[in-house]
């Protein structure tokens, strides 16, 4: 009896650990130009998660609001290695744009 209770103890811990890698990302930019200096509203972004080169394991995408702002959370894995954030931003009239682990602050992107 006392092994089947080790046994199921250390199946739960284990468990505990794979699950709790699991994190909620922040993703949160703000898109300017990078010429005028000032937001860019509706950039379309796309933001994929993943490693190895395969970044669709979890997906986000929509708009900058009229404040260049776009923010969205996605759950990434960590448990044999945190997932990268790959992001991409289009807007006509503009270079579009890739970039990789860049989850926070300013975006600049280049008129055509």
């Amino acid at each position: 009896m006392k092994n089947i209770t080790l046994n199921i103890t250390a199946i739960i811990l284990i468990l505990t650990l794979i699950v709790s890698c699991e994190a909620n990302k922040h993703i949160s930019v703000t898109v300017l130009d990078s010429i005028t200096q000032k937001p860019i509203d509706s950039v379309f972004i796309k933001v994929k998660s993943g490693k190895n080169g395969d970044y669709n394991k979890n997906s986000s995408a929509g708009y900058t609001n009229t404040t260049g702002n776009f923010e969205t959370y996605m759950m990434i894995g960590c448990a044999f290695g945190c997932y990268d954030i790959y992001m991409e931003y289009s807007k006509k009239g503009y270079a579009d744009k890739i970039d990789f682990n860049v989850t926070e602050g300013k975006v600049f992107l280049i008129p055509e």
